[in-house]
């Protein structure tokens, strides 16, 4: 009787494991991919705006500053304390 109920067990567990990687499989294939979102911000010419020139890097978020130098300390180290 033992072996019976065993065997009923483990069809029904390996039935749903193949049911569940079923429908997780449909799931995933049920919908089509979304298309690419379309861009929100937009370059308005403004006065005094010149045309980009072709083949132009995008430098509108560069930061200004030490970027491309080398690696320097912010502060000079504090002095050693006195008498130590």
């Amino acid at each position: 009787m033992l072996n019976r109920k065993n065997k009923i067990l483990a069809a029904l567990g390996a039935a749903l494991a193949t049911a569940a990687i079923g429908g997780g499989v449909a799931v995933a294939n049920a919908a089509p991919p979304l298309p690419p979102p379309s861009p929100t911000v937009v370059d308005i010419p403004e006065p005094g705006d010149t045309p980009d020139a072709e083949q132009a890097g995008d430098t509108d978020n560069l930061q200004e500053g030490d970027q491309n130098g080398p690696e320097v300390p912010d502060t000079p180290p504090a002095p050693a304390p006195p008498g130590g």
